[in-house]
């Protein structure tokens, strides 16, 4: 029991004051190193002039304590020497670095933090800004695909519409003709027809004469007979057969070239990048003015792209 309450004792002993070793510590102090202080001793120690400029700061939450000097063990390093690029103490400073330009630890930190979170906030803006134009080319890639697919499917449509109904009336064309022509020689079939139809029924009445030997009424009927054979004759004679048209689709052929000719249209040609080189060597020659005069340039919207990317780079 006697170890451990020694132990304890140890450790109530190490978060007293080391000021008045009565009342456990409160604060520490960034430049009173190794010192923890209750708020009254904390207040006492640092009531003179020259102490007011120490930082206060809760137990927990001061300083980490810094290495001791390679070259002066008995001092912390303390300082920044600009010119060697190291960190030194006291008495580095009073010696070896004299001459040199230094600063506190806690300044160079300062002065490294503002510059490193400069870099970064440029970093930031310049891969916001990337992003951002990899985002409105994206947007202007989907724009152009779905502006280039609208015009492929408008003008496919008013193609295939065109071809449906030149199609449509090529064939109406080619049916009305088919359709007048055996017209014709269907009408002309059917007149054949039906002096066919009287021939037999005249040959039908002449072998039924002529089989009955009854000659004197055959005899009889011999004018009509043969008024029937002259005035058959003589229409037969008269009558003409209707011609047969011939027709040929002109210019079929060139489908095939106009065939060709439409796979070569709509190729996905490659755009050349905008450039105005007069508007570029005219912002070089600018140099670092700091006023750029663009009245009176007449830009155009590409243009005033050149000349915000220009600019971009030159910040």
């Amino acid at each position: 029991m006697r170890k451990y309450k020694h132990v304890l004792d140890s450790i109530q002993c190490s978060n007293l004051c080391t000021n008045c070793r009565l009342v456990v510590a409160e604060y520490a102090c960034d430049t009173c190193k190794n010192e923890k202080f209750c708020s009254e001793c904390y207040g006492s120690v640092h009531a003179p002039h020259i102490m007011q400029k120490h930082q206060r700061l809760p137990i927990g939450k001061q300083l980490p304590e810094m290495p001791p000097c390679e070259k002066h063990p008995r001092r912390q390093l303390e300082y920044w020497c600009y010119t060697c690029l190291t960190v030194i103490c006291i008495d580095c400073l009073l010696l070896e670095h004299r001459d040199h330009k230094y600063t506190s630890i806690d300044g160079v930190t300062k002065e490294f933090d503002t510059k490193i979170n400069t870099n970064f906030q440029s970093i930031q803006s310049s891969l916001e800004y990337r992003i951002k134009q990899a985002e409105m080319l994206i947007n202007a890639v989907e724009t152009d695909s779905q502006s280039n697919q609208s015009k492929i499917t408008n003008i496919m449509t008013l193609l295939r519409k065109t071809i449906d109904e030149h199609e449509k009336a090529m064939r109406q064309q080619i049916l009305t003709i088919e359709t007048e022509q055996k017209k014709q020689l269907e009408d002309y079939k059917t007149r054949l027809k039906h002096d066919l139809q009287n021939l037999n029924m005249q040959k039908a009445n002449f072998e039924m004469l002529f089989s009955s030997k009854n000659y004197i009424k055959l005899l009889q009927t011999k004018q009509g007979f043969d008024d029937y054979v002259n005035r058959t004759n003589a229409a037969l004679k008269s009558l003409k057969m209707p011609s047969r048209t011939e027709y040929y689709l002109e210019r079929l052929d060139q489908l095939q070239i106009i065939q060709e000719k439409i796979k070569q249209c709509g190729r996905y040609v490659e755009v050349e990048p905008y450039q105005n080189a007069q508007l570029e060597k005219w912002i070089a020659e600018n140099g670092t003015n700091q006023i750029l005069n663009l009245k009176d340039r007449n830009l155009t919207d590409p243009d005033m792209k050149i000349v915000a990317d220009l600019l971009r780079k030159s910040t």
